[in-house]
């Protein structure tokens, strides 16, 4: 594999990157209502969540499982209701907003870094879009004698990719959040949120093989 073959493909995950999508909307939320660091911790979970997709790839589990359209169906209606989730626990965050106003210690809990984790993770494993993609793409760029090594450096790639542009949308969300998140911003940020997640999750139920 040569550097002109892992700029391309650079190139090419990058501009998906860029395209908002439910990786996207969980960092850009999390920035917006927990702080840079939690939303760091996103990213580092959607990171290694790359890795992961890269060596299931290598190790042929992506085609198995494109080629079984149960166990398609079964992986798909999983992201499906894991992003259902994301969505309905932000539109019931803000319809219990002013009961957290009025409770101080409610409105102090935060969530832990290793959920932050554990929520970047699940949200990039659990997107079958993601597996079609690696199943598409990496057969372009793999050689034969090589496709465990040069997959690892793939998704390696497309993780840091990813995060550094993850890192500017964190960085310009910062500036944005004395602004964004006064309470009546918050609670409708919620509800956004929560149906975009909502709607990421109809428009995975409608993905074929």
């Amino acid at each position: 594999m040569t550097i002109d073959t892992l700029v391309a493909f650079a190139g090419i995950v990058f501009f998906l990157a860029i395209i908002p999508g439910p990786n996207a909307l969980l960092i850009l939320y999390t920035s917006l209502t927990q702080g840079k660091r939690f939303a760091v911790v996103n990213t580092l979970g959607v990171s290694v969540g790359f890795l992961v997709h890269a060596f299931i790839s290598a190790q042929g589990l992506s085609l198995l499982l494109s080629q079984s359209a149960m166990a398609f169906s079964i992986f798909k209606w999983l992201g499906v209701a894991y992003l259902f989730w994301l969505g309905i626990n932000n539109v019931k965050a803000a319809l219990n907003q002013s009961e957290l106003k009025i409770d101080p210690k409610k409105s102090t809990l935060t969530p832990s870094l290793s959920s932050s984790f554990i929520k970047g993770l699940l949200t990039n494993l659990l997107n079958p879009k993601i597996v079609l993609f690696y199943l598409s793409i990496f057969p372009q760029f793999v050689s034969p004698q090589h496709i465990l090594e040069q997959s690892m450096l793939l998704g390696l790639t497309q993780a840091m990719v990813v995060s550094s542009w993850f890192l500017v949308v964190i960085l310009f969300a910062s500036k944005l959040k004395a602004m964004l998140t006064t309470p009546k911003v918050t609670k409708w940020l919620n509800y956004v949120s929560g149906g975009l997640f909502v709607s990421f999750g109809v428009s995975l139920a409608s993905a074929r093989l």
